[in-house]
């Protein structure tokens, strides 16, 4: 009896068994679960994470508030920043140290999930619901997107125009530069990703996640997460990420 209930809840996709959220229960099952894991969390980011979604809330009347990042995915350490996704058509954020959102419209989300944006992805795969009047919810209805040719294109054309700036910033400022060399390694590593139709997760798990597909990138993003970088190795590391954008 219980297996046979248990059925009833799923679906299959991709020969993969998935909870029906065409079902109000599983829509419910889904937010207990992200309860149960944000109550699970320290009692810092668990205290931060409510402090900054009720001021969220306040300040955007959003219709959704999701935990995304790797606060979401449970691969943060103490000094991990806490992500959001915010669907409101207020963009006025309010100020916090160690956070960082993302705030999109109703509009603009349905935009990026139909073009198959990797954020989005990400954020109906591992985040949490803090807060949601069933708009995001909804989503889980339908089959995940593929990443289309769109993004992919949009993305390196990113990197093109973020290479110019870490050649410029490399004469003038070597800190920020190294900083934007991560960001162009980072990106270039989820252009490999996408084309292989894997959703890129953290910053702190792509490199290895890319691993697989480029050894060498993998590499470049470990030496740039952990040390500054001399001027002559970060122009070959330039290289070894535009091999793989153009």
């Amino acid at each position: 009896m219980i297996t046979r209930n248990l059925k009833a809840l799923l679906k299959e996709e991709n020969k993969t068994l998935k909870l029906d959220f065409s079902l109000l229960l599983c829509k419910r099952l889904k937010l207990l679960f992200d309860a149960e894991y944000i109550e699970s969390l320290d009692d810092d980011f668990k205290r931060n994470i409510f402090k900054i979604s009720d001021k969220i809330a306040y300040e955007m009347s959003p219709c959704s508030i999701i935990l995304v990042g790797s606060v979401a995915s449970g691969k943060h350490n103490k000094e991990s920043d806490i992500d959001f996704l915010v669907i409101s058509e207020k963009k006025d954020a309010p100020y916090f140290e160690n956070y960082n959102l993302v705030s999109l419209t109703k509009g603009e989300f349905k935009d990026k999930y139909l073009k198959g944006d990797d954020f989005v992805i990400s954020a109906l795969l591992f985040g949490k619901v803090l807060l949601d009047d069933s708009f995001f919810i909804n989503f889980f209805e339908s089959p995940l997107p593929i990443f289309s040719k769109e993004v992919i294109q949009e993305k390196i054309k990113f990197c093109e125009n973020l290479e110019e700036r870490v050649y410029a910033l490399l004469k003038i400022n070597d800190e920020r530069a190294n900083e934007e060399l991560l960001y162009l390694a980072l990106q270039s590593a989820r252009i490999i990703l996408l084309k292989n139709r894997i959703v890129p997760r953290t910053k702190s798990e792509i490199a290895s996640q890319v691993r697989p597909f480029n050894k060498r990138l993998s590499e470049v993003i470990q030496k740039v997460q952990k040390s500054k970088i001399g001027k002559n190795d970060a122009l070959s590391y330039i290289n070894v990420c535009m091999d793989n954008v153009r």
